[in-house]
């Protein structure tokens, strides 16, 4: 690997462990995101819900932004808004950068992939969620088994997938190797896949829960 190519991949894993404990589940709205974070993206509003009446739409093409999330196994249907950052500035006149929270909703990663129903571009789709406040939107995440369905929405279309891993790693106490591999798993994939983030045990945020699922063939 020559020198150029590790040090993209050291920023790549940077970059992946600094989202991957932006996903604090006891996080307050407005608290400071990371100055190195950039500057200038703008926070959306919640996208309008689908409605699901009659047959089923066809399957999502490619590119789409999530606007829905349904797991029918924790009875889970709710609602996934884009978490950016935006500019605030302190009291002491410094600017810094604050991410979005994502409340009562599911919280789609900007910097992830969007929607892709094939493996043919790969892409990985991080969304992460509250365990204990806020809605607690992904407090039952720890009760997904593998070929679970997952069904994610982008206005009138879908992308079906299915539970392929639950993970449940340490945080607080872990090893710089220990968040480097944590961060690997919200990081660019070769595949098609979606994966979910929380924090657990569902009374505390020790740890991180994982769940990767893969499109459905």
């Amino acid at each position: 690997m020559s020198r150029i190519d590790a040090m993209k991949v050291r920023s790549i894993l940077f970059w992946a462990i600094v989202m991957f404990l932006l996903v604090s589940c006891n996080r307050a709205k407005g608290e400071a995101a990371p100055n190195a974070v950039s500057e200038g993206a703008q926070a959306n509003t919640q996208p309008a819900l689908p409605k699901q009446e009659g047959a089923l739409p066809p399957l999502a093409g490619h590119g789409l932004l999530p606007d829905r999330l349904v797991i029918p196994a924790i009875n889970l249907d709710i609602p996934v808004v884009e978490l950016g950052w935006r500019k605030n500035t302190a009291a002491s006149g410094d600017i810094f950068s604050e991410w979005d929270v994502a409340e009562y909703a599911a919280g789609w990663h900007k910097n992830s992939a969007p929607l892709e129903n094939t493996t043919i571009n790969g892409g990985n789709v991080v969304m992460s969620g509250h365990n204990n406040i806020l809605g607690s939107v992904f407090r039952e995440l720890d009760q997904l088994k593998r070929n679970d369905e997952i069904t994610v929405w982008s206005g009138a279309q879908r992308v079906l997938y299915q539970v392929d891993k639950v993970l449940i790693v340490p945080e607080k106490y872990a090893t710089e190797e220990q968040r480097l591999a944590n961060a690997a798993w919200i990081g660019p994939s070769p595949d098609a896949r979606l994966t979910l983030v929380s924090c657990w045990p569902r009374d505390d945020n020790t740890h991180r829960i994982i769940v990767v699922a893969h499109p459905q063939p």
